[in-house]
């Protein structure tokens, strides 16, 4: 039993270096499967590196997602939002615009019908003050929104729904330099639209302006709230879109002084 003694440990000696082989190259080939490869320590090191600028940028993301959520406040864009719907009556520093049609005696040959304020030039004026900043606009106390449109009722004039005579007096909350600048300015709204019909126009400068709010229907029947998406082209986008860039082309392909 003796003599036979070593030749059985060897051989279980031999059989354990085997299995511990054999599991060491299991082991090393799962790494090699799911870790991505490497042939040098840098190219492992700019790997960690774009992983960590990476986390980075989440990081820094995470915190001012955070940021905003702790800075938001319902109550506040609520009330941006009833601002900007014109719904709630507004006080604030602007401009008190009188447009009146023309106060002279008129001739027996000239048309009643050019001397009087027409509906597009009260449009063209709040367009001009729309663009200018104002912040909210009424005509005679009528309240004007995304809906408001202008249209001629006879001697009168439609604002909405609403039949207005004048004067029109029109009160634009806003920087009231500004405003005023936008339509006083050389070849501007008063160039154009009242010095050539001889109407009467007033610009005061006000310091506290009232505003009541918009008292129209708010109820919609077509349009829907939907989720955010890209707006589709239509055929007639893109046939417009293409023959625009036709028309850049020819104008690109025209020599100096010739006349398409």
């Amino acid at each position: 039993m003796s003599k036979h003694s070593w030749k059985i440990g060897v051989g279980l000696a031999s059989m354990l270096l085997g299995m511990l082989l054999v599991f060491q190259f299991r082991t090393e080939t799962n790494i090699k499967t799911y870790l991505p490869q490497f042939t040098t320590a840098s190219e492992l090191g700019i790997k960690w590196n774009r992983l960590q600028t990476d986390l980075n940028k989440k990081e820094e993301e995470l915190k001012q997602l955070r940021q905003q959520l702790q800075e938001y406040n319902r109550d506040e864009e609520l009330k941006s939002l009833r601002m900007a719907a014109g719904v709630t009556p507004l006080r604030g520093p602007g401009v008190e615009i009188t447009l009146t049609d023309v106060q002279r005696p008129l001739k027996s040959y000239e048309d009643p019908n050019l001397f009087i304020v027409h509906y597009d030039q009260l449009e063209l004026l709040v367009n001009e003050l729309w663009a200018a900043g104002a912040e909210a606009i009424a005509v005679n106390g009528v309240r004007l929104v995304a809906q408001t449109g202008f249209s001629c009722a006879g001697t009168t004039i439609l604002v909405g729904t609403r039949k207005l005579a004048p004067p029109y007096i029109i009160r634009a909350i806003g920087d009231a330099a500004t405003l005023k600048a936008a339509l006083t300015i050389p070849g501007g709204f008063i160039d154009s639209q009242i010095r050539p019909f001889e109407l009467g126009i007033k610009i005061e400068i006000k310091d506290s302006l009232y505003l009541p709010p918009y008292k129209g229907s708010s109820v919609f029947n077509y349009a829907e709230v939907v989720p955010e998406e890209t707006e589709e082209t239509t055929v007639a986008d893109g046939v417009e879109e293409a023959e625009t860039e036709d028309a850049v082309e020819d104008w690109e392909g025209t020599g100096e002084g010739e006349v398409l």
